[in-house]
C-alpha cells in the first residue's frame, strides 16, 4: 500500500512538473510572438517617415497669385515614392478665427524650384529633401475678402495608412484697397 501511495505521489509530482513546463513553454512562445510582432511594426514604420514643412503657411494673394515654398523630407531609411496632392479643404476655422462657410475655392499647382510642373509622384532617397513650390491662383469671378484653405498631402503606396499633411491658408484681399 505504501508502495502504491509512493507511486501515486511521484506520478502527481511528475504531472505537476509537466504542467509547469507546458505553461512556461506557452509563455515563452507568446513572448517570442509579441517581440516579432512589435519589431515588424517598427520596421514598417521606418519605411514610411516623411515630413512636409513650410516657413509660412498663411498669406494673402495678389493679382499674380501666391507662392508657398515647401520642403518634403524623407526621414525614413528606404527610397520612397511619394504622391503629392493639393486640394481645396475649407472645412476648418480660418486663421483669423472667422467662420469658414464663405471660404472660396482657388487653383493650386505644384511646381519645381525652377517653376516646372511636378507630376504627382516624386522619388526621394533616405534623408533627401525636395524643395518645391505650391502656386495658388484666383479664378476669375472669385469673391474677395474671403479665405481659402488648401490641403497639401504626401502619401505612399508602401504605407497606405501613413501621410504627411500641410494646410495652406490664403486670403483674397480687395486689390482696390492698396
Amino acid at each position: 500500500m505504501k508502495k502504491s501511495a509512493n507511486i501515486i505521489q511521484k506520478s502527481s509530482e511528475n504531472f505537476y512538473y509537466l504542467l509547469l513546463i507546458k505553461r512556461n513553454s506557452y509563455k515563452s512562445f507568446f513572448i517570442i510572438l509579441f517581440v516579432i510582432f512589435i519589431s515588424s511594426l517598427n520596421a514598417s514604420a521606418q519605411q514610411c517617415f516623411f515630413h512636409l514643412s513650410t516657413a509660412d503657411n498663411t498669406e494673402s494673394v495678389n493679382k499674380e497669385g501666391r507662392t508657398y515654398f515647401v520642403e518634403l523630407q524623407n526621414k525614413g531609411n528606404e527610397v520612397a515614392n511619394i504622391n503629392l496632392t493639393v486640394l481645396n479643404s475649407n472645412a476648418e476655422i480660418n486663421p483669423d478665427k472667422t467662420d469658414n462657410s464663405k471660404n472660396v475655392n482657388l487653383t493650386a499647382t505644384i511646381l519645381s524650384e525652377d517653376g516646372l510642373t511636378i507630376l504627382n509622384n516624386v522619388q526621394l532617397q533616405p534623408n533627401q529633401i525636395l524643395k518645391f513650390l505650391v502656386k495658388i491662383t484666383v479664378p476669375v469671378g472669385t469673391s474677395i475678402e474671403h479665405w481659402n484653405s488648401m490641403l497639401l498631402k504626401a502619401t505612399t503606396d508602401l504605407c497606405p495608412d501613413y501621410s504627411s499633411t500641410l494646410k495652406l491658408h490664403t486670403f483674397i484681399p480687395n486689390q482696390n484697397d492698396k
